[in-house]
């Protein structure tokens, strides 16, 4: 199974733009989350050689806006697509997303978005403009589990607990933004404690979980720690 970062606050090359929040092509056609700014992520996609027609579903992690940049164009240019949304979206975000004739569906725990994707269903998390509705995917492969966050408000360490709860195998990789960008090292570490008693073997931390965090698990976890930039391809 196939991921590549089309969006994110760093870039491996000086062709793409980089910006706040996230985006990630999963096999091809699935995307999850569509970064701050659509000129910015379909330049990407281009470079990339992503053309938006072949984009068949899409997954909201949150209503944040730098989730949701390159998401109305998208929409515009696949009428029909597939949505997939979390049921506490505000009513202002979902009665957008159906003006522009979008395929809703109200998430659950674990419901299938596609071959060996599935979705975590809503979970609850802080953020400065209060509670959150959010979502996260996973993917199963040979290798295991792969958990994609995009924020994680509601924290990274439980919702891989909870993955781990309802896949039989083992969590592989765990990839995007961790919220962990204000914590302070000693909590940064139970948190990478937590990782490493809960068995996950690789991570590719990304957009909120903040270079001082991103370098403590690089630390921690070495040669299975993976620069997860705008423009890297991964197989999982």
């Amino acid at each position: 199974m196939n991921i590549r970062i089309l969006f994110d606050n760093r870039k491996q090359d000086k062709g793409y733009f980089a910006g706040w929040g996230v985006s990630y092509l999963i096999d091809g056609h699935i995307l999850f989350d569509a970064g701050e700014n659509e000129d910015m992520l379909f330049h990407n996609m281009r470079s990339m050689s992503v053309k938006p027609e072949e984009i068949t579903k899409i997954v909201v992690s949150h209503e944040h806006w730098d989730h949701i940049g390159g998401l109305w164009r998208l929409l515009a240019h696949n009428p029909g697509m597939p949505a997939y949304i979390c049921p506490g979206v505000s009513s202002e975000f979902k009665d957008k997303i159906v003006s522009f004739g979008a395929d809703i569906t109200f998430v659950e725990p674990f419901m299938e978005v596609d071959r060996d994707v599935y979705t975590t269903g809503e979970t609850k998390g802080m953020s400065r403009y209060g509670m959150i509705p959010e979502q996260a995917l996973v993917l199963r492969s040979e290798k295991g589990t792969t958990v994609i966050t995009g924020c994680a408000h509601n924290g990274i360490a439980d919702i891989v607990a909870s993955v781990r709860e309802r896949m039989p195998e083992p969590v592989y990789l765990v990839l995007g933004g961790f919220h962990t960008l204000d914590l302070p090292p000693s909590v940064l570490r139970l948190v990478i404690k937590r990782f490493r008693e809960m068995g996950v073997t690789k991570v590719a931390p990304t957009h909120c979980t903040g270079m001082e965090a991103i370098q403590l698990f690089k630390e921690a976890y070495g040669s299975d720690f993976i620069e997860a930039l705008v423009g890297t391809n991964l197989e999982v």
